[in-house]
């Protein structure tokens, strides 16, 4: 890469390696790319951190492999490799995949969900790491020492929950860093209770590949949750039978419940986007628009995480009664508290009003 491209890409680059992973001089960084014939993630990025983080007085070393079906089988070779490094980065599903059960410590694993170069050179990527975590941590400390949560949506969601201030069983933390910063931990639904609107599609949650894992819907189906299980649904017979043994076949392959919802969360990264046709892979889209505060999803089927994803679109939140999200705009980032947290130069990317587009 000409260091023309790489200047382009500086701003994110070093918003990776330096902000986020906290790169020393001398570091030994291990890239996991992906080998596939179905790339989520462009292995031409593995190069390019490569080529900068050399520049930058760190080593680097690159493994491309391939994705597996899930965590029990993560390959003995990346492990090894992951033992030896100083800092891990995964430009890879393998990353999705051991996101809550990586048993090494989150300080030196990370998984950077750039799917492209192009991703390195926009706001995505380059708002300031630390600005984001200080935001992700005053909402999460709001969420844990919150009684309450409502999810309403115009689709005819309405969902309402409990929680137990200062208890971290509110939420399930990640077993390594994201980058960007793109969600907060996954909120318990323990004592969730209303009626979720299921519609247009569901996918896994990534953390198992499994054959058929997206099921497209034509209808909407509207599930009653009692104590955070779907008791009942209501829509057509035939969609009805399909999700329910969408849901069965999925929870089977942890032996858990397949009528539980396991978790939920919303993205509070303002500057994701996807270009293209969700349709043309929804697993692949999910990897990245996750982070949109636009995009609400859940977990469910079987045991924590579960293996089937709901996704649900612009919806408004609460915690505690005070409005998070606001029909898909991220509006805790207008709150004067979180506004101070944001330098003057960034803070025309970081406001309520930045809303990009994921294709619906």
């Amino acid at each position: 890469m000409t260091d023309t491209s790489l200047q382009r890409l500086f701003h994110g680059l070093h918003n990776l390696l330096f902000n986020c992973v906290k790169a020393q001089p001398g570091d030994h960084i291990l890239l996991i790319g992906e080998d596939s014939d179905n790339c989520f993630f462009d292995p031409e990025l593995c190069s390019i951190v490569a080529e900068a983080a050399n520049k930058l007085d760190l080593t680097s070393e690159i493994i491309l492999a391939a994705p597996v079906a899930d965590a029990s089988d993560f390959p003995e070779h990346v492990k090894h490799a992951m033992s030896r490094a100083d800092k891990t980065i995964f430009f890879s599903r393998l990353g999705d995949q051991i996101r809550f059960n990586l048993e090494d410590n989150k300080t030196k694993n990370f998984i950077a969900y750039i799917a492209k170069p192009d991703y390195l050179a926009s706001a995505f990527a380059q708002v300031d790491y630390n600005v984001m975590m200080d935001i992700h941590n005053m909402l999460e400390e709001r969420l844990l020492k919150s009684e309450s949560y409502q999810l309403l949506g115009d689709c005819g969601t309405f969902l309402t929950g409990e929680l137990t201030p200062d208890r971290g069983d509110n939420t399930a933390d990640f077993a390594l860093e994201l980058f960007p910063v793109m969600i907060f931990p996954p909120v318990n639904c323990h004592k969730m209770d209303g009626y979720l609107v299921i519609q247009r599609f569901v996918t896994s949650s990534s953390t198992r590949a499994y054959e058929n894992s997206t099921l497209i819907l034509d209808d909407p189906i509207t599930a009653t949750v009692q104590s955070g299980q779907m008791v009942a649904f209501d829509g057509s017979p035939e969609e009805i039978k399909a999700l329910t043994t969408h849901l069965e076949r999925a929870a089977s392959l942890t032996g858990g419940n397949p009528y539980l919802i396991n978790s939920w969360h919303t993205g509070i990264n303002p500057g994701t986007y996807f270009i293209g046709d969700p349709y043309e892979d929804l697993e692949k889209w999910g990897t990245i628009a996750f982070g949109s505060p636009r995009y609400t999803h859940m977990h469910a089927a079987g045991k924590d995480p579960g293996d089937v994803a709901f996704h649900l679109m612009d919806l408004s939140v609460f915690i505690n009664g005070e409005m998070i999200w606001d029909k898909g705009r991220f509006v805790f980032l207008d709150y004067p508290e979180v506004q101070a947290l944001i330098p003057d130069d960034q803070k025309h990317l970081l406001n309520s009003s930045v809303l990009n587009e994921i294709g619906f």
